[in-house]
């Protein structure tokens, strides 16, 4: 189910103009549908429990030098790798699974803590956004790098997610941002992005490296039209 502005507007209990602006920072999800802007129920769902974590620590809508950095989905995920045939099992263990398999590529990550921060976010709320997607991320961020990255990861099978439209999941991005304030505007990116058909299917059949980098920038341009930060 989609809502639209002024649901958004009296489900925050702000205006409709605070929403606009929201959506012209890139700090909430949402997506078009010809010229209005709707945003998905389950996405809004994660999103405000995100929000409850961070929002004591972040000031949404004012600026700050951790922006200095350009958002770039494709970049990111360059910089974090790709990894393909993640055993399956349990939510757990799938995770644990993902992230020693990033740890060969950030070698200075403490998997056993991470893992035990992502999974007090997952009970309380999934981080599945639909569509065979998740994005498992810690109720609060007690690290950061000098620069954002994203891993992506593609199990073998779908495994239950507790996604609110039912569907298995089988890839997750594991979003590693330079503050938590640059979390919230990188996973609003990202579900964007997903919003795109082609984005979508193309992650869907588990895409080459190549291939998945590739339609991500041309993606990101055909979007977003000029640069983000």
């Amino acid at each position: 189910m989609n809502l639209t502005v002024k649901d958004m507007a009296a489900l925050l209990n702000v205006s409709e103009k605070t929403i606009y602006r929201m959506i012209s920072n890139d700090t909430i999800p949402c997506f078009r549908v010809s010229s209005q802007w709707r945003f998905d129920k389950n996405e809004i769902a994660s999103w405000l429990e995100d929000n409850r974590s961070f929002s004591k620590k972040v000031k949404m809508d004012a600026p700050s030098i951790e922006d200095e950095e350009i958002i770039s989905i494709a970049e990111f995920i360059q910089r974090g790798g790709i990894y393909y045939d993640i055993p399956a099992g349990s939510k757990q263990s799938v995770i644990l699974n993902c992230l020693e398999h990033i740890q060969t590529r950030i070698q200075d990550m403490d998997t056993g803590k991470l893992l035990s921060l992502i999974m007090e976010r997952e009970n309380l709320c999934s981080t599945a956004v639909g569509h065979g997607v998740a994005l498992p991320h810690p109720k609060t961020f007690v690290s950061f790098g000098e620069d954002s990255y994203i891993a992506l990861c593609h199990l073998q099978n779908p495994i239950p997610f507790e996604a609110l439209d039912h569907e298995d999941v089988n890839t997750l991005f594991f979003i590693f941002p330079k503050s938590e304030r640059r979390f919230l505007r990188i996973q609003s990116v990202l579900l964007r992005l997903l919003k795109d058909e082609e984005v979508l299917s193309m992650v869907k059949q588990v895409s080459p490296y190549d291939k998945t980098i590739s339609v991500l920038f041309n993606k990101e341009a055909e979007i977003f039209k000029s640069p983000l930060v």
